[in-house]
């Protein structure tokens, strides 16, 4: 009902409404927001929720709801409406999102110390730990929800209402009250790009995809790491079930769900680029198909974070299963190349040498503690350097001077 009210004032401003009749038609739509909100839409023959409006406020005072769709149509408040549900998503995304990765940083923290193989093509590469990994997920996330609070910023400044079906209107309506009572910015430059275009809604898909990316590799790891050759996590049993025929299993079902369900959401983008691919200016019906993409993108993915973060909260690692992986893989060998590097021996030189003893089996002997404290680059996977990056990003993430930034 803001949508009507905003409108309302500004057809008051422009003399279309008196002060009576916009008393009327403010307490009208109060009225029918107390009685319906939250409710489903009555049975009627009136063609969509906005005409049912209308109807319902003529129906409740009289002359003064007839004169309320002066200078706007029904595609510039689908558009308005659509853009403001999309500014909330966004922000509910974002929230989402920095619970996620408050987890992920707090966690970070905790296994910082905890040696555990990094890996290349799914083999073994380099010392690291625990919570290097999950800061990865961290790092992502909290790098998302930055983008997604400076999209919803861009959303925010531009308001398409009163833009009217496609080129304004007649009436001088000053559409800057409509913005402002909105908590737009403005009003959009162009009534045609206005009610042409879904451009939020792409954006938010796009961004919605690429969170969905992340959560899928962070379950795709998770799955890696609890099969029965590594057995590196002891997966939270509420997350997983047992097998109906073999007693001997536990299925991740939890991140194999995360996986599969993350994959609506990736493709509502390619979906909804298609929809817009060659439309013509102008409004068109075919735009009334993305409502329900956007829809149940956004909620699907807020509701997945939701998932991840409290497995997240619950996931363990085996101390004794990881110790024995570290020792596989050779996984010192850039070390030893790097420490030869140092004494004056030129790379590839380096590089050959520590080959050769790989393959003939030796290994350097340092410890994992060692081998972790010897890394010494900015984001490197130092247990240190994990813990003050982890610190870094919960102050960004909780700091009310950073916003976009």
């Amino acid at each position: 009902m803001r949508l009507q009210q905003a409108h309302a004032r500004a057809l008051a401003e422009a003399g279309v409404l008196s002060a009576e009749e916009l008393a009327d038609v403010k307490a009208g739509l109060e009225r029918i927001e107390s009685r319906f909100a939250g409710r489903p839409c009555p049975s009627s023959p009136d063609e969509d929720l906005h005409t049912w409006v209308e109807t319902a406020l003529v129906d409740t005072v009289g002359g003064a709801g007839r004169k309320v769709h002066t200078a706007r149509s029904r595609n510039d408040q689908v558009a308005t409406l659509l853009r403001m549900y999309v500014i909330d998503a966004g922000e509910r995304l974002a929230d989402a999102l920095a619970s996620l990765a408050r987890t992920a940083c707090r966690r970070a923290e905790e296994w910082s110390a905890l040696p555990m193989p990094m890996m290349t093509h799914q083999q073994f590469a380099a010392p690291g730990t625990a919570g290097f990994w999950v800061l990865r997920y961290a790092a992502a996330l909290e790098r998302l929800r930055r983008h997604v609070l400076w999209c919803a910023a861009q959303w925010r400044r531009e308001c398409p209402l009163g833009s009217g079906a496609v080129a304004g209107s007649s009436i001088r309506v000053d559409r800057r009250i409509q913005a402002r009572e909105l908590g737009f910015d403005g009003p959009s430059a162009s009534a045609l790009e206005s009610t042409s275009t879904r451009d939020e809604c792409v954006e938010l898909l796009a961004l919605a995809a690429q969170a969905a990316l992340h959560l899928q590799s962070f379950a795709a790891d998770v799955i890696c790491f609890s099969q029965t050759p590594l057995g590196w996590v002891r997966y939270p049993a509420e997350f997983g079930t047992g097998s109906s025929m073999m007693p001997n299993k536990r299925n991740p079902d939890a991140m194999e769900l995360l996986r599969g369900e993350c994959c609506a959401v990736a493709a509502a983008h390619g979906q909804a680029v298609l929809l817009l691919k060659g439309l013509p200016s102008g409004y068109n019906r075919d735009l009334q198909c993305l409502k329900p993409l956007v829809r149940r993108a956004a909620e699907g993915l807020i509701r997945l974070c939701s998932l991840a973060d409290a497995f997240l909260g619950r996931l363990e690692f085996d101390p004794d299963r990881l110790t024995e992986s570290m020792r596989l893989g050779a996984m010192d060998a850039t070390m030893r190349m790097e420490e030869l590097v140092r004494r004056g021996t030129p790379l590839r030189d380096a590089h050959h040498r520590v080959a050769e003893q790989v393959a003939q089996g030796a290994t350097g002997g340092r410890d994992a503690a060692a081998l972790l404290e010897s890394y010494c680059t900015i984001g490197g996977a130092n247990p240190a350097e994990t813990r003050g990056v982890a610190a870094a990003l919960l102050a960004r993430l909780t700091g009310a001077s950073e916003q976009f930034g």
